[in-house]
């Protein structure tokens, strides 16, 4: 994304840097999860005959 202000950026990125590093990867792994999630919902919405239960 190119519209969010620098200060913006530097302000998530010391958020992001204070987690632990146990936080960042529960965090990576459950935004991997609700994206994966979300593509399967949309994909089965277009093609209701797609498989789903992966």
């Amino acid at each position: 994304m190119t519209d969010t202000p620098d200060h913006i950026k530097k302000l998530q990125l010391q958020i992001w840097l204070a987690k632990t590093p146990e936080e960042r990867l529960f965090q990576a792994i459950k935004d991997n999860e609700d994206l994966f999630n979300f593509w399967k919902a949309a994909r089965s919405q277009l093609d209701p005959s797609i498989e789903t239960t992966h």
